[in-house]
C-alpha cells in the first residue's frame, strides 16, 4: 500500500491521473446537461449512453494509474469480474431491466401513445425509460411497470392502423339469429365501425353468446367507441322489441306481464367527441404527439440529407422553414409533458 502511494506522488504520473479524472468528470458533467436537454424525448438513449460513459470513464481511470502492467491488469480483471458479477446476481432486478429496456428498443413494437395491455394493465405509454415503462390508464393514473416485466409477460399492444372492436351479448333461443344479426350489424354502423360482423359464441343452456365486432381506424377514440357500441347495441335490440334480460327473470316476474324494454326517449343529440380520452389520456396524447412530431423531423431531415445535390433552392428552403416549425413544435410539446408529469405526480 505505501509503494502504491509512493507511486502517485510521483510528478508526472499523479498529473497525467488527475488531469484524466478531471477531464472524465467534466465530459460526463456536460455531457448530462447537453444529453438532458436536447435528449428529453429519447430518455432511454440518454440513461443508457450515460451508463456506458460512466463505465468507459472508470476504465480509462484504471488504465492511467501509475501502476506495472501485471497491476493494472490485476485491476481491470477485478472491475470485469465485478461487473460481470453485478450482471449475474442482478439480472432479475436493476440490470435484468436495463437488458429488458435494450430489448424493447431493439424490438420496435411499442411507441409512446400506443395502446398497451401487460399483466392486466391497460393503458397508453407515456414514458419508455432505461429502467421502466409508465402507462397511464384508464382513470388517468401513472402505472410505472419495470422493464423486465415487459419481457416477462406478453404484452398487447393496439395498432395505430386500426383495430377491432368488440362486445359479447347473451340472448334467449326465442329470438331468431337472423334478427339478432341484423340488429347488431346495425348498431355496429351507428358506432361508427367498418366491416362490422356476428359470430355466435356459445350455445348455453338457457341463452346465446353473441359477438359483435368491427374494425375502428382511429384507435385515440378506442374507449369511447367501445361505450358508443354498448349504446347502440342497447338502443336497436330494444328499438326493434328483442329483451337483453336473463332467462331466470321469466320465472320472477310480476303477475302483471310487461316486457323489459324502456320507452323509447326522444332527447337532443348525444355527444360524439372523445372527451374520455382527453380526460382521461392527457399525459399519453402528449407523449403521442411528440413521438409524430420527432418522426417527421427525422423523414425530413433524412430527406434533405439524402438529397444535397438533387434538391432544388426552393425545395430545400421548403423543408428547413418546415424543420423549424416542426423543431418549435416540438420544444412546446417538451415543455407541456414535463409540465403535465409534474402536475400528474
Amino acid at each position: 500500500m505505501s509503494s502504491l502511494f509512493d507511486t502517485l506522488l510521483a510528478s508526472g504520473s499523479t498529473v497525467k491521473l488527475l488531469a484524466t479524472v478531471v477531464f472524465c468528470f467534466i465530459s460526463l458533467t456536460l455531457l448530462n446537461r447537453y444529453l438532458k436537454k436536447y435528449w428529453s424525448n429519447r430518455k432511454f438513449l440518454f440513461q443508457f449512453l450515460m451508463l456506458v460513459l460512466t463505465i468507459i470513464a472508470i476504465v480509462a481511470i484504471i488504465i492511467v494509474l501509475p501502476l506495472s502492467d501485471a497491476l493494472r491488469g490485476q485491476l481491470l480483471s477485478l472491475f470485469g469480474i465485478l461487473l460481470s458479477a453485478s450482471i449475474a446476481f442482478a439480472s432479475t432486478t436493476f440490470i435484468g431491466n436495463i437488458m429488458a429496456g435494450v430489448m424493447l428498443r431493439v424490438i420496435k413494437n411499442i411507441k409512446l401513445g400506443d395502446y398497451i395491455t401487460v399483466d392486466n394493465i391497460t393503458g397508453r405509454a407515456t414514458e419508455m425509460n432505461l429502467l421502466h415503462m409508465e402507462v397511464q390508464t384508464e382513470q388517468s393514473d401513472l402505472v410505472t411497470i419495470p422493464n423486465i416485466h415487459m419481457v416477462t409477460y406478453p404484452v398487447k399492444v393496439v395498432r395505430n392502423t386500426g383495430t377491432i372492436v368488440a362486445i359479447e351479448i347473451s340472448l334467449g333461443y326465442d329470438i331468431p339469429r337472423q334478427q339478432i344479426s341484423k340488429q347488431l350489424i346495425l348498431a355496429s354502423e351507428d358506432a361508427g365501425l367498418a366491416e362490422g360482423f356476428v359470430q355466435i359464441k356459445n350455445l348455453g343452456d338457457f341463452s346465446v353468446t353473441y359477438r359483435i365486432a368491427g374494425h375502428l381506424k382511429d384507435t385515440s377514440n378506442l374507449l369511447s367507441v367501445r361505450s358508443k357500441l354498448y349504446n347502440a347495441v342497447l338502443d336497436r335490440l330494444h328499438a326493434d322489441n328483442i329483451e337483453i334480460v336473463s332467462p331466470s327473470f321469466m320465472n320472477t316476474r310480476a303477475i302483471k306481464e310487461q316486457p323489459i324494454i324502456p320507452k323509447q326517449q326522444i332527447d337532443e343529440e348525444e355527444s360524439e367527441d372523445n372527451s374520455l380520452e382527453k380526460m382521461a389520456f392527457e399525459k399519453a396524447d402528449l407523449a403521442s404527439s411528440i413521438t409524430s412530431i420527432q418522426t417527421a423531423i427525422d423523414e425530413l431531415s433524412a430527406k434533405l440529407e439524402s438529397g444535397k445535390g438533387s434538391l432544388g433552392d426552393n425545395e430545400r428552403g421548403s423543408i428547413e422553414a418546415e424543420l423549424i416549425v416542426l423543431n418549435a413544435q416540438l420544444n412546446d410539446e417538451q415543455e407541456r409533458l414535463k409540465n403535465e408529469g409534474t402536475k400528474l405526480k
